[in-house]
């Protein structure tokens, strides 16, 4: 039997649950038999910023000219598809999900810039980007109550509503150019558990 490898980029508004929902599909998936990675695209791009001397922490990314946040993203895409490509040769016996935990938009001083564009999207080649999303009300009130991942620039409602309407815009975007499908996940109050199951379901279909 032709064992696959499927790879779901996971994208939502600072504050959404995406982790949370992450972790509820992995376990389904990890029960079911296949073998799950989570990569966080940040975290690959602040481990290189760092140890490059370029940035201190995930603020100062944002504040990178446009110029050297393309460059970043570039190496660190063709290093993240160097790691999905080597799973099916270390689990040869097995279906592997990678799920790609990231942004489809990065809002800065000089506007909303793509977290997905072309040449990042190209090396990732994933079969579907996923949008994490819910209530922009209660996305605020999640960040009030958890003050460690508390962000100022997303504590209005409104924003965090535009926000929103740009990561669909640029997730289809984005996955126009692979021919990836997008799908929204909804992540309702007290109901992580249930958009961790859909999302599973969702990746199994692929």
């Amino acid at each position: 039997m032709v064992r696959k490898l499927r790879v779901a980029i996971v994208v939502g508004v600072a504050g959404v649950g995406k982790s949370t929902v992450l972790s509820y599909a992995r376990k389904i998936l990890e029960d079911e038999g296949y073998v799950v990675e989570t990569l966080n695209y940040g975290d690959f791009m602040l481990k290189y910023v760092i140890e490059k001397g370029i940035c201190r922490n995930r603020d100062e990314i944002r504040s990178l000219p446009l110029s050297e946040q393309r460059s970043v993203q570039s190496l660190v895409a063709k290093e993240m598809r160097n790691y999905i490509n080597s799973l099916p040769l270390k689990y040869p016996e097995k279906d592997i999900v990678v799920f790609v935990d990231t942004h489809a938009v990065i809002k800065t001083a000089t506007g909303f810039w793509p977290g997905l564009p072309e040449y990042v999207v190209k090396e990732l080649k994933p079969d579907t980007i996923v949008v994490v999303e819910a209530d922009p009300q209660l996305i605020v009130q999640r960040q009030s109550r958890d003050l460690s991942r508390y962000r100022k620039d997303y504590s209005d409602v409104g924003l965090v509503k535009e926000v929103m309407d740009f990561i669909r815009m640029f997730s289809v975007a984005s996955a126009t150019l692979v021919g990836a499908s997008v799908s929204i996940v909804r992540n309702e109050e007290n109901k992580a558990e249930e958009a961790g199951k859909s999302l599973a379901e969702l990746v199994k279909g692929l």
